[in-house]
């Protein structure tokens, strides 16, 4: 492509693939048939893929030189946003537009009309369109991706949110990384770059919903492919890499905004502290130039709330003491729970892999010899027959009080007390007021 034509570019149309053969055709066809009124140019980047997809792009090049710039790594990089970047930084248009290897446009006036908008309303940094979901055979799918708007406008309070303003595919944008260094796009995550684009878009104005279809997101999550949602779906820590992600794309904006803080972060980093190691939580939260707020939140929800419950040895019916909730849970004495409800339920959700529960007791008469998550549940009398081999674990927060009387009277003087936040116990209390504080 000569000098003079390259000046004139207004617009690019970024592509990455890898192992795309089955569909890479289908989407440069849905590129190439696009009716676009300016010069513009089709930049494609190929991460080594180990399939057709190189010969396939090839092809194209061969057939389109004028328009096509293809870029044919030899070595895969393991590093998706790189690659975004690498296109991101090489793209000469004021406006780009973005499309992978395996998914396709559908109105063959899509970039044509975004163009126009923006070019029309110059408040907005990018512009989305609607779009179906389809699966790996081109069945439509009827789920939705992302949330509408109803005003069809998403803006920096919606991205607090942590809520999305489409998919890529249905992506177009000004051209804002022609004039300064937007490293964060690879530094923020390896594979995750979406949210980081709507990110720095957003610095410079909202993004416009079009509710028109005129494009198709590809959404395949089968074992063994390569795809992102494929890849992900075995991943057990998933959701560690999303909420480093975020943390990331946080402390960007603190740059801008020192007060900028995702809304609904405590409440990911709750759901967080229950499935993954202190050390890994502690390591997350010090990635963050918040965690002044978080690692309290992190601390509360993983200590004292939900994973280090507190239980009371009762002794003689007037003196306990505490037991770490941890040193009880390892020990594999078979436990009674008295009480067949939610808390009983919770329990079991949690625990009842380690099958140690012999069965369940409750005074309601309508429980009786019946199962609840496949335990049976008896009269309380059926502790007395086995009251020198079991340890009881009362499993109800509303009557808890009145177990332990009917414990007592029953001559049994050694039970525990299943806690967690809404029992009355100091030490959740203390761990309640932390959370509220921090948030």
């Amino acid at each position: 492509m000569n000098k003079e034509v390259t000046k004139n570019i207004e617009i690019s149309i970024l592509m990455m693939t890898y192992n795309q053969e089955q569909f890479v055709e289908k989407a440069l066809d849905s590129v190439l048939m696009q009716k676009i009124s300016v010069p513009y140019e089709i930049l494609i980047i190929d991460d080594a893929s180990t399939d057709k997809t190189p010969e396939i792009l090839r092809m194209y090049k061969k057939k389109y030189p004028q328009k096509i710039s293809l870029y044919l790594k030899k070595v895969n990089s393991y590093h998706p946003t790189q690659n975004g970047y690498f296109l991101l930084s090489r793209a000469k248009g004021r406006f780009y537009g973005v499309i992978e290897g395996d998914d396709y446009w559908t109105d063959d006036l899509k970039i044509q009309k975004q163009y126009e908008f923006l070019i029309s309303h110059p408040q907005y940094s990018a512009c989305m369109t609607d779009l179906i979901v389809v699966d790996e055979n081109d069945n439509k799918l009827d789920f939705q991706v992302f949330e509408k708007k109803r005003n069809q406008v998403y803006t920096l309070e919606d991205f607090k949110n942590l809520k999305e303003p489409g998919m890529t595919v249905a992506f177009f944008a000004r051209n804002y990384f022609t004039k300064r260094d937007y490293s964060i796009v690879f530094e923020a995550d390896r594979i995750m770059g979406d949210i980081t684009i709507y990110m720095l878009c957003l610095l410079k104005g909202d993004i416009y919903q079009i509710d028109e279809v005129m494009a198709a997101y590809r959404y395949v999550c089968v074992k063994g492919k390569n795809n992102f949602n494929s890849i992900q779906k075995g991943n057990t820590y998933r959701d560690y890499k999303q909420i480093r992600y975020w943390i990331r794309l946080e402390n960007f904006m603190r740059k801008y905004d020192e007060k900028f803080s995702f809304l609904p972060m405590p409440d990911v980093i709750k759901g967080f502290s229950l499935q993954y190691p202190a050390k890994l939580g502690i390591r997350l939260m010090m990635l963050s130039e918040n965690r002044r707020k978080y690692i309290p939140i992190y601390l509360a929800y993983k200590y004292l709330e939900d994973s280090n419950y507190v239980l009371e040895d009762k002794e003689n019916g007037n003196s306990y003491k505490k037991r770490n909730w941890r040193t009880f849970i390892k020990e594999q004495n078979p436990i009674v729970l008295f009480g067949a409800g939610a808390v009983a339920e919770e329990y079991l959700n949690k625990y009842g892999w380690k099958e140690n529960i012999t069965f369940l007791v409750d005074n309601d008469k309508e429980k009786q010899n019946t199962s609840f998550k496949g335990y049976l549940i008896k009269a309380p009398d059926e502790i007395l027959k086995y009251k020198d081999k079991i340890k009881i674990l009362i499993t109800n927060r509303e009557h808890e009080k009145d177990i332990e009387s009917q414990l007592l009277s029953m001559g049994i003087r050694e039970y525990y007390c299943y806690c967690t936040m809404q029992g009355r116990r100091i030490r959740n209390i203390i761990s309640s007021k932390i959370v509220q504080k921090c948030r």
